[in-house]
């Protein structure tokens, strides 16, 4: 397996003792963070949880769940200190090289106002299918859209 970004990164399968960890993670990274519960019922529920480790705590993770032939991005977060060094767009190109021969598509839905993650998606090569009016709730009580995404991966090979 590749170390992405540095040396001192290591990527692996997040298993039910992580759970803390990304809990944590998640609320340093998101206005709406997962729980600890959540991030241990989506393990539970067979979704394949990845996380970028350095120096033995939790920078980065993506949760994925599969279903028949699309793969849906669930959840991704980066430690606020470690945005802005490629580490989402190495874990989701690696991801993607990773994911099963027979995958047709990669799904997410985004924050409209996430222009950075927005930017990012497009430059993988997303394109925008729809948008979800008023999905996500905001900090101050109203909600914002969600913006539906997807990679066609027909033409990649595995």
């Amino acid at each position: 397996m590749s170390q992405p970004a540095a040396p001192e990164l290591q990527l692996r399968r997040a298993e039910q003792a992580d759970c803390p960890a990304l809990a944590t993670l998640a609320h340093s990274a998101h206005s709406h963070p997962w729980s600890e519960t959540q991030y241990q019922q989506s393990l539970e529920d067979g979704h394949q949880c990845w996380l970028l480790n350095y120096a033995g705590g939790v920078v980065a993770c993506c949760v994925l769940s599969a279903l028949f032939n699309e793969v849906e991005i669930l959840d991704i977060a980066v430690s606020p200190g470690w945005r802005r060094r490629g580490l989402a767009e190495t874990l989701l190109t690696y991801l993607i090289t990773e994911l099963p021969r027979d995958t047709r598509r990669l799904l997410l839905e985004v924050r409209a106002s996430n222009l950075a993650a927005l930017s990012l998606y497009r430059k993988l090569g997303f394109s925008r299918d729809g948008l979800r009016k008023n999905y996500y709730p905001t900090e101050n009580g109203g909600r914002e859209d969600a913006v539906l995404m997807s990679l066609a991966l027909d033409d990649i090979e595995s």
